[in-house]
């Protein structure tokens, strides 16, 4: 199958760091990897550093649907035009039309609705329209999550051409797990860049409470951004800076190195009613084989399974419980730890996304000139 992967947000580089430039190419990887054809198109243009990673396939600049057409002159027709859901944007869509190819959007986000909360000047007048439209005309919508799914499925008044293909990793950024050593010190990590939704503010507070406990633990911050300093101020009000590390942005090999010196990780979302994430950091972290003590809500409980705790969101006192008892009982720790390796390196990974990606695309009648 020869696929056009289309991401028009100029706010991800295929390049970068941050979880939808790995989730952009872990996809076309392991795509190419299976024997399909893939061509991607982005609006942000690459700016290569030593070591940047590098996405696995022939790479075309956007500057309008046009770009996407005159690409197929070059490079052959798609068999289906693939556009990850970028707010403003219906590049894709209208390329797919043009072309006379299908259109698959995968939404990663309600982009309207989590705009309006975090961003609201980022929405324009016409953006909740075109989301809408996109949901509606769309062949087939893959949503990383079933909240996810349940909403665009809402939008379009039916359950038809949705289906569920969850994030993955890249087994080979993980080839020994992690030591999950707790003495002389633990060390807690949180993967990624620090955003108000992921609930990060939390930790440097727990830090303190478990060190005023006697427990002899730090945190370790893998990622960087504007939610980093906002960490580190955190970290001085609650007197635990001595035991605070931000890395910064860290390409994904460096990141899963530094994931090994782990005890525990920790992704402490807060209460949310539309909880509607696949967060990859969770992935992540099962893959380097550490336990995950996470909240229940959404899709999380599905994720880790038995390789991680739930926590009621909100509840600092049943996070530190989780935490504490993890610390305490090291065969636990290990037990719990070596089931989350196996379920992410087992269910998890971008060949399996990549296998149902292909499978809903098939058993739907969506390219099946491929």
């Amino acid at each position: 199958m020869k696929i056009f992967h289309v991401c028009a947000d100029r706010g991800v580089p295929l390049d970068g760091t941050k979880g939808a430039s790995v989730h952009m190419r872990g996809l076309a990887a392991a795509l190419v990897s299976g024997g399909h054809e893939v061509v991607g198109f982005t609006s942000a243009v690459p700016r290569p550093e030593p070591d940047s990673p590098v996405y696995p396939a022939p790479l075309h600049i956007i500057d309008s649907p046009h770009s996407i057409i005159r690409a197929a002159c070059s490079t052959g027709t798609p068999d289906i035009v693939y556009e990850r859901y970028s707010l403003g944007h219906r590049a894709g869509l209208v390329a797919a039309r043009r072309l006379g190819r299908p259109f698959v959007l995968e939404v990663n986000a309600p982009l309207v609705v989590e705009a309006r909360r975090h961003r609201p000047a980022s929405v324009g007048p016409g953006d909740a329209d075109l989301e809408r439209t996109l949901f509606r005309e769309a062949d087939l919508v893959v949503a990383v999550s079933e909240p996810l799914r349940r909403h665009v499925a809402a939008v379009r008044g039916s359950d038809e051409g949705t289906v569920v293909v969850t994030n993955g990793c890249d087994p080979a950024l993980h080839p020994v797990p992690a030591r999950l050593d707790a003495a002389p010190e633990a060390t807690l990590v949180f993967l990624g860049h620090p955003k108000p939704w992921h609930g990060a503010e939390q930790l440097p507070p727990v830090v303190a409470l478990l060190r005023r406990r006697g427990r002899k633990v730090r945190l370790l911050v893998i990622g960087g951004g504007k939610g980093a300093e906002a960490m580190r101020r955190a970290a001085h009000r609650a007197g635990v800076a001595p035991w605070l590390e931000v890395t910064g942005p860290l390409v994904p090999a460096l990141a899963a190195a530094r994931l090994v010196e782990a005890s525990i990780a920790v992704a402490p979302y807060p209460a949310d009613p539309f909880f509607y994430f696949c967060p990859l950091k969770v992935i992540e972290c099962m893959a380097a084989g550490l336990p995950v003590v996470t909240t229940d809500q959404g899709d999380l409980g599905a994720i880790v399974g038995d390789g991680g705790v739930l926590v009621a969101p909100g509840q600092t006192k049943a996070l530190v419980a989780a935490i504490e008892d993890l610390l305490d009982d090291g065969p636990r720790r290990r037990r719990i730890g070596s089931l989350a390796r196996d379920r992410a390196l087992s269910r998890f990974t971008w060949e399996a996304a990549a296998q149902s990606l292909v499978s809903a695309v098939g058993r739907l009648g969506v390219g099946e000139a491929a």
